[in-house]
Order: structure tokens, then C-alpha cells, then sequence
């Protein structure tokens, strides 16, 4: 789990965070004392007093001195909002196959406005086409979804037109608009932990195009981690699709790798195309994970029930499209929001993970030194 790679601070108040969203907490609990908390989080009481005061500056506890910590009732006024538009601008084969994605991120909104009583106007079109929902609907604020590097420009005309504009998932960190991610840093990080573990300093990646910050984050996490682990990278073994087709992924890893020459693990930063990717061993005659292990991002339920299961990355799919109408609600009513909201990932471990094949990879690395 990614929970192990997060200082005490951040496991501290992510944790509070979550029970208050779940309800596991509701207005009027009593936290556990700054003491066991320390304790249960094997960290100073200083620590556990800046995450309560953190807590405590989002209107989440009521952290005064002399006092025992209270979850408190954080409403969000109701003559603020009554109207959000939510815009996406995706392929129509992308929301064909990439509808699990959508499907678990707007049923996330939908509770967030069921809970909040908000009317949500749902557009796919063109994100310049934000007038038209915001004065045809009379919305107050919007949420865009999944947006790239290129539509930095016209998220901050949206952001400098006074619009109140959530982006959810995409950290444009150039972008003055305000976003809510998955940790994919943290994600990857811990794919590359529990592979190192298993043996193997051969591993691979496959992305889809990096103009999408979610994934140009896990490419630059995974040559980040495999540096900071002295893993040497082979360029031949990352492959960057640039493509927003899921149909074409497998015609981009046509003729990628060999029987012979290939690493001994690959992680894929897309469900889809892990597919492509299994798809594509199968084809080389390479047995999953006998000859060669697969981490994918994303935890679809299909994940498990393959064969092999996959060892999958999961983010709160969910969960992100509540928080984001949650800092949307909260930018709407003048609230200062954090310009980057991370939500934790957790490694999920399965059969498509396992211990280095030690002959094959001195094989590998035999043909590697016969073609150089």
C-alpha cells in the first residue's frame, strides 16, 4: 500500500478526512487525544497538532485549546449553488471503452450533488463551449474532466472570468485553476517497490499519450523511482502510445519486444492497455507471469477476474468526482481551496506478479550484450 510511503501528517489527516466523507465520523464525534493518535501513528504529538490544525482550518474539527477535538457540521450554504455543469471532451471511442472510468467518476458527482441538492448538467463537448452551459443552464460553477496540457489556456480564461472551475482528474500545475487527483506518484511508487522486491531490475512501461497529465505523472514517477532505485531504464522498453484511440493500442505494441530480448516486468499506466499489452505477450508466446510480471493502473473489476488476476493500482475513481464537487461547492462560497487535492492509491496484489524467472533473465540480458 501507498499508505506506508506517506509521512505520518499526511496518513494522519487523509485518514480524518476519509471517515468524516464515509461518515465513519459524524458532527459531533470526539477524535481519539493528540497522545494516541502519536501513538497509533508512531509519530511526535507536534505532528499529530499541525494535521489537527489543518483539519481544523477546512472547517472539518473544532481543534481549541483546553478542548477535546469535535468533528463539526460543515454545510455548504445552500443560496450559494443550486446549479454545476460538469464538461468532458472525449473521443466518442474513448467513451465507448473507457466508460468504467466515467461511469465511477460521475456517479461520484451525482452523490456529492444528491448530498449538496444540486441540479448537474452533464456536456460533453468542446471545453470552449463553457458560455453556453454556464448562461444556457445558469450554472455556478463547473467541473471539467480530465483535461490536457494543451487546455491550460482556456481553463484559465474560464478560472480569470470569475466561473468557479474544479478540474478533476488532470493537475495542470501551471494552471491557476484548482484540481483533484490520485496519488499516481505514490501509485506507481509502489508498483516498482513490490516488483524490486520480487527480484526484478528489468522493467518495462507502457503509457498512452504524455499531454495527459495522469499519465505524463506516471511516467515521470516511474523513471523517478527506478532512478532513485539504480534501476537502469532501456529506452526500447517504454513505449508512449500518443494515441486516444483504445482500438489502435495494440497496433502500437505491434513488433514491440521479442521472445528473446523483452524485461522482466512491465507496468501499464491504462487498463486498456494492459490488454493490448497481454494481447501482445501472448502473441511472443511469453507467459504472464512465468516469463514476464504486469502491474496495471487502475482496478476495474474485471482486474480481478482474469487469468492471471491482474496486480492492479487502484485509485478512488469515485471518490474523485466527490471530493471535486466538494472543493467546487467550496471554491462556488469564496472558501480558499487547495490548489492540488491528492486522494490516496493502493497497490492491489494478485497472480500477474511474481519472483524474477532468473534463467530467463540471464537469458535476456545475453542477448542484449549479443546485439549491442
Amino acid at each position: 500500500s501507498t499508505s506506508l510511503r506517506r509521512s505520518p501528517y499526511q496518513r494522519i489527516l487523509e485518514d480524518i478526512e476519509l471517515q468524516i466523507e464515509r461518515g465513519d465520523l459524524s458532527p459531533g464525534d470526539v477524535l481519539p487525544t493528540r497522545s494516541e493518535l502519536a501513538k497509533h501513528y508512531e509519530t511526535a504529538r507536534a505532528t499529530v497538532d499541525k494535521a489537527f490544525g489543518e483539519l481544523a482550518r477546512k472547517g472539518l474539527v473544532d481543534s481549541r485549546s483546553g478542548r477535546r477535538t469535535i468533528v463539526v457540521d460543515k454545510q455548504v450554504p445552500e443560496a450559494h449553488a443550486q446549479t454545476i455543469g460538469v464538461l468532458w471532451h472525449w473521443t466518442i471511442e474513448e467513451e465507448k471503452q473507457g466508460g468504467d472510468f466515467l461511469d465511477a467518476l460521475f456517479r461520484g458527482v451525482r452523490e456529492a450533488c444528491a448530498e449538496y441538492l444540486l441540479e448537474v448538467h452533464f456536456r460533453a463537448a468542446p471545453f470552449q463551449s463553457w458560455r453556453e452551459i454556464v448562461h444556457g443552464k445558469e450554472a455556478h460553477g463547473l467541473l471539467i474532466v480530465r483535461p490536457d496540457f494543451a487546455d491550460a489556456a482556456i481553463i484559465d480564461a474560464i478560472h480569470s472570468s470569475g466561473m468557479p472551475v474544479v478540474l478533476v482528474p488532470g493537475a495542470l500545475d501551471e494552471s491557476l485553476a484548482p484540481s483533484v487527483a490520485a496519488d499516481n506518484a505514490g501509485g506507481i511508487a509502489a508498483a516498482i517497490d513490490h516488483l524490486y522486491a520480487l527480484g526484478h531490475r528489468d522493467i518495462g512501461f507502457v503509457g498512452l499519450t504524455a499531454t495527459v497529465p495522469d499519465h505524463f505523472e506516471r511516467l515521470v514517477a516511474f523513471l523517478d523511482e527506478t532512478g532513485k532505485r539504480g534501476v537502469a531504464v532501456h529506452p526500447e522498453w517504454i513505449r508512449i502510445a500518443h494515441e486516444n484511440k483504445p482500438s489502435k493500442f495494440r497496433d502500437h505494441l505491434s513488433g514491440w519486444l521479442s521472445k528473446e530480448r523483452h524485461p522482466s516486468a512491465v507496468i501499464a499506466s491504462d487498463f486498456l492497455m494492459t490488454l493490448s499489452l497481454l494481447s501482445r505477450l501472448s502473441e511472443l508466446g511469453l507467459s504472464v507471469p512465468g516469463d514476464i510480471s504486469v502491474v496495471t493502473f487502475d482496478d476495474p473489476a474485471a482486474a480481478a477476474q482474469m487469468h492471471p488476476s491482474l496486480t492492479a493500482v487502484f485509485q478512488p475513481i469515485a471518490r474523485l468526482g466527490y471530493r471535486a464537487i466538494q472543493r467546487l461547492l467550496e471554491s462556488i462560497a469564496g472558501e480558499e481551496v487547495p490548489h492540488l487535492d491528492r486522494l490516496t492509491t493502493q497497490l492491489i496484489i494478485r497472480e500477474s506478479t511474481g519472483p524474477v524467472n532468473l534463467k530467463r533473465k540471464a537469458e535476456g540480458h545475453r542477448a542484449i550484450r549479443d546485439t549491442s
